[in-house]
């Protein structure tokens, strides 16, 4: 997928274009059109001048499409689509010429185009091309949506301060695709009960060919943002992304965030590096820039495509995603209370200059890494802000899989049994491991996100003991996150560092989470574009480069 006709000049040129689907709104007659080149006239009424852009990044429906099926169907996850997308803006019908993601439609299958139309469909970041240099174009397509999908809106109409600052939205993207736990199992002739319950894994996500760590930046930024009023935008001064897996060795992930929202140039831009905790690891410069006055708002990402050697135990469970965290002094959902760390030069988890693939310690990854330093920052944090773990409301830890999870929950008493024996309702767990796998820098985020972007969450209580418990439907025990709650995240990053924030619920949160599509939906339904998708060991390996093309 090498494009011979494009160099960097014409990447450049056509940045804004590509990033914004920018189109063209006559403030004469009204009309909106789209055109790959800039009009200074308009071409309905042919006046010229008052003509200005306008972005066309926004929800519609196909009007035409046509597919190319590719002869090695094992390289490519879907089909390669083009068409022409309607969506009307301010009463005015408006066409543009797209390409189309996540359409899967086998060879053995008919196309037929009439069912396509009319499908409603949603633009999504996606990689377009590569050109000689190694520039990767990257753009807006369209990807296919429920029809009866609900719609996420801004849960308080305009900007209001809160008091002290903290997360006013969490963003997620999730691939389509999964690979299951049983499909590993067979390609590398081991017993599935090694991933599902050595690991706790069921299935892994896996990118689609044009998604990689860049896409499910832009877009878990492009989904924090549709909960917060247009003008927030203007008020972020920092984007960071953590990552494993940057889709340049030199050259940021973050400017690809800040073109893509159409932001100013006046704002802090870099990615940063330390294994899993890379993005959390920045929460803190970010909260201590708005306090210091610096800046009123910032994204920090984590997001990744993860990889382990094929048939390696890391390989197992390595999925793909991400997740932005929304810090602000404005809209605040939930406040920072504080953060600590434990860091050490510890060598567990390693990739050198030009090595393919990342290595680990096996042993030395679990109790004097993982364990030790998680575990450290968890016990300062507690500890200066004189909270006990009974006093959490909800927490999510990092999870390489869902065993080392689990373990990290006892041992801080906040599994069900152990809550129980203390006559206290169940913690709420964020774990996404076991349905999406291991996503490294966005882990914890998605843990975080599977709690805060879920109105309730069910627990397999009896009916005798939730009624004793105090739950409201003993028959079917829920709860909800509440203003004055208290979660806690903890962090873990190979080489070695642990981490731990707290954050307290506010009463911003009940509007929020109306105006949330939930996680689980968001989850079961892949993005909530229809369903998921199961995909070979192979078609994983191409989708992830792990294969590289003849």
């Amino acid at each position: 997928m090498v494009s011979k006709s494009f160099g960097l000049p014409h990447y450049i040129r056509t940045v804004e274009l590509r990033h914004r689907l920018i189109g063209y709104l006559h403030e004469i007659c009204g009309e909106i059109f789209f055109s790959s080149k800039k009009r200074e006239f308009c071409p309905r009424c042919g006046k010229i001048g008052h003509v200005k852009k306008i972005s066309l990044v926004r929800e519609g429906i196909i009007d035409s499409i046509s597919i190319n099926r590719e002869k090695k169907q094992e390289k490519w996850i879907g089909n390669r689509a083009v068409g022409i997308v309607e969506m009307e803006i301010n009463g005015k019908k408006v066409r543009v010429p797209t390409e189309f993601s996540d359409i899967i439609i086998p060879d053995e299958v008919p196309f037929l185009p009439q069912k396509w139309i009319k499908q409603p469909v949603e633009p999504t970041a996606r990689i377009l091309d590569h050109n000689p240099e190694g520039a990767i174009y990257y753009g807006m397509k369209f990807r296919p949506v429920l029809m009866s999908r609900e719609v996420q809106f801004p849960f308080l109409n305009k900007l209001i301060k809160s008091e002290r600052p903290g997360i006013s939205s969490i963003g997620i993207s999730l691939p389509r695709y999964r690979t299951t736990a049983d499909e590993i199992a067979r390609a590398f002739h081991i017993d599935p009960n090694y991933i599902k319950k050595g690991l706790g894994v069921d299935e892994v996500s896996v990118p689609a060919w044009d998604q990689d760590t860049g896409t499910f930046a832009v877009d878990a930024a492009l989904d924090a943002v549709t909960r917060l009023p247009p003008e927030f935008i203007k008020t972020i001064g920092m984007i960071v992304v953590g990552t494993e897996s940057k889709p340049y060795s030199v050259k940021p992930t973050a400017t690809n965030v800040q073109s893509f929202l159409g932001m100013d140039d006046d704002v802090i831009c870099y990615d940063a590096e330390f294994a899993c905790i890379a993005a959390g690891m920045q929460i803190k410069s970010a909260i201590a820039l708005i306090q210091s006055g610096e800046i009123d708002s910032a994204l920090i990402i984590g997001a990744d495509v993860s990889q382990g050697k094929p048939g390696d135990p890391l390989d197992m469970d390595t999925g793909a995603g991400g997740a932005c965290f929304a810090i602000s002094k404005y809209n605040v959902i939930l406040e920072y209370i504080g953060m600590n760390y434990s860091v050490g030069d510890h060598p567990d988890f390693m990739r050198r200059a030009g090595c393919a693939y990342p290595k680990h310690g096996y042993g030395l990854t679990g109790a004097p890494s993982y364990f030790a330093y998680q575990e450290t920052a968890i016990k300062k944090t507690l500890k200066k802000y004189n909270i006990h773990p009974d006093r959490l409301k909800a927490a999510t830890f990092h999870q390489p899989n869902y065993n080392f999870l689990k373990k990290e929950v006892k041992k801080f008493g906040l599994d069900p049994e152990s809550r129980i024996k203390k006559e206290l309702k169940p913690c709420i767990i964020g774990d996404p491991v076991r349905k999406i796998g291991n996503t490294y820098s966005a882990a914890t985020m998605l843990g975080m996100a599977a709690i805060v972007n879920e109105p309730q969450h069910y627990f397999e209580i009896d009916e005798p003991t939730a009624k004793r418990l105090g739950f409201e439907n003993p028959k079917k025990p829920t709860l909800k996150l509440e203003p004055k709650d208290i979660i806690l995240a903890g962090w873990y990053g190979s080489g070695a560092a642990g981490g731990c924030v707290l954050f307290k619920v506010t009463q911003n949160y009940p509007n929020y989470i109306e105006c949330t599509i939930p996680f689980s939906r968001r989850l079961t339904k892949a993005d909530y574009t229809g369903g998921k998708k199961y995909v070979s060991l192979l078609q994983r390996y191409f989708a992830k480069k792990m294969i590289k093309e003849q």
